[in-house]
């Protein structure tokens, strides 16, 4: 899939579904890049997790750059799935290369983000800024793929982010919170990441996500140029002489729970208590069930905790999720950003009739091509019925080349509306040429 329109934009989509890390990075290139006119300005490269046990993700990276021109700015990461023009897709590689003459574009890289957020985020935005010092275009984008949370391995517990013990969930919610970062796990802490970087490169369209695996988060990785990292954030910086398309949509509608988060720990993410009582208590009150009807956190998460997410009254933008059970203690996915919590809800339909608010029928089409990021906890909502986002799709886009990516959690704002770290929305972008 292919456009090359009168602005000398050219937009291209690979794929490979082999099993093998190498052979399919070979073939992800050549599908990609095989139909364009120029060589890429820039090459968006996503996996799923399981060329880790296929030849692993440096054979990838290796396989591709046999095939992609000497220099070209490549970042990209795992995904739990993907969905572009060739279909729905939980195992394979997929790519976005794109070529644009006005466009300038620098890479930046940022280590260590669970243990310190703010120093990943300078020093990857001041790669930005000095690659992009000298351009003469006026729009900025940047586009991003963050570590995402990994779960540890505690003493006596195992990897469980889901601890009965009161004193376990103690120790996890007290000590180990703040040793985990230390190893390179616990939680991402990719909210703290997105609102440095925002602080940073106030002027920019942002758009990305966190890297992970199937869904286990035991592991994840992050691509670029040609270098495999874990627990860091890639970025790609563009500046360029057309608009930018930007637009996001929640996929879930609030409902008439609330309580009050009466105690917070770890910078906020982590509930103590709710309504002056233990936290796990409480929200388990407000659902209406009990810890009885579930064996572990997987139950929970597939019969219940999936479809209500958590916003808050003061941010209604934002959407955080339960992440673990600690004890008595609530873990959110990420922070949170108020006190006073009210539960959303969410519904197949709702999570299918949002393509169609993310494309409203009286808006200009002209894209070029549409890059989105979404939750993966959309399509595992879904299901087997996750083919009807790509039918709304393709009814919108029609010709148009896409690629939609399903991190764990987006992150996705403008100039004017600072970018977010959530879940539950989807977020599209496009480059429109003058």
């Amino acid at each position: 899939m292919v456009i090359d329109n009168k602005s000398k934009i050219e937009v291209s989509i690979g794929l490979s579904r082999k099993w093998d890390a190498k052979e399919a990075g070979i073939e992800v290139a050549k599908t990609a890049i095989g139909k364009l006119k120029t060589p890429p300005s820039f090459f968006l490269l996503f996996s799923t997790i399981h060329y880790e046990d296929h030849g692993g993700f440096q054979e990838l990276l290796d396989g591709v750059w046999e095939i992609l021109p000497e220099g070209t700015p490549l970042i990209g990461g795992t995904v739990a799935c993907f969905i572009n023009n060739l279909g729905c897709f939980a195992r394979g590689t997929t790519a976005l290369a794109l070529s644009y003459p006005n466009m300038d574009v620098a890479l930046g890289l940022g280590k260590h983000t669970k243990l310190n957020p703010k120093n990943a985020a300078k020093k990857c935005s001041n790669f930005i800024k000095m690659g992009l010092k000298n351009s003469k275009y006026n729009n900025s984008l940047l586009i991003n793929i963050i570590s995402a949370p990994t779960v540890p391995k505690i003493p006596f517990v195992g990897r469980n982010n889901f601890i009965k013990s009161k004193f376990f969930g103690w120790l996890a919610s007290t000590i180990g919170v703040r040793s985990f970062p230390i190893f390179g796990h616990g939680l991402g802490k990719e909210d703290d990441l997105i609102d440095n970087l925002t602080s940073f490169l106030p002027d920019y369209y942002f758009i990305g996500g966190s890297s992970m695996d199937s869904g286990k988060y035991l592991s994840n990785y992050q691509f670029i140029e040609d270098q495999v990292f874990t627990n860091s954030v890639v970025a790609l910086g563009c500046k360029v002489d057309s608009d930018l398309f930007m637009k996001s949509v929640l996929a879930v509608h609030e409902t008439d729970k609330t309580f009050d988060i009466t105690g917070y720990k770890y910078d906020n993410r982590i509930i103590s208590e709710i309504n002056n009582k233990p936290a796990k208590e409480q929200l388990l009150n407000i659902l209406g069930i009990s810890e009885k009807q579930f064996e572990n956190l997987d139950v929970f998460y597939s019969r219940t905790s999936i479809y209500f997410p958590i916003t808050f009254e003061e941010n209604k933008n934002y959407t955080t999720g339960t992440a673990g059970f600690l004890g008595d203690n609530i873990a959110l996915g990420y922070k949170g950003r108020g006190k006073k919590g009210r539960l959303c809800s969410i519904t197949g339909e709702e999570i299918i009739s949002s393509i169609d608010k993310l494309f409203d029928k009286n808006e200009d089409k002209n894209y070029p091509f549409i890059f989105m990021s979404s939750s993966f906890i959309l399509i595992n909502t879904l299901g087997d019925s996750s083919y009807l986002l790509k039918d709304k799709l393709d009814h919108h886009l029609k010709d148009v080349p896409y690629l939609v990516i399903f991190p764990t959690a987006e992150n996705s704002g403008t100039p004017k509306d600072h970018a977010k770290t959530r879940v539950y929305s989807f977020n599209a972008m496009s480059i429109r040429p003058n």
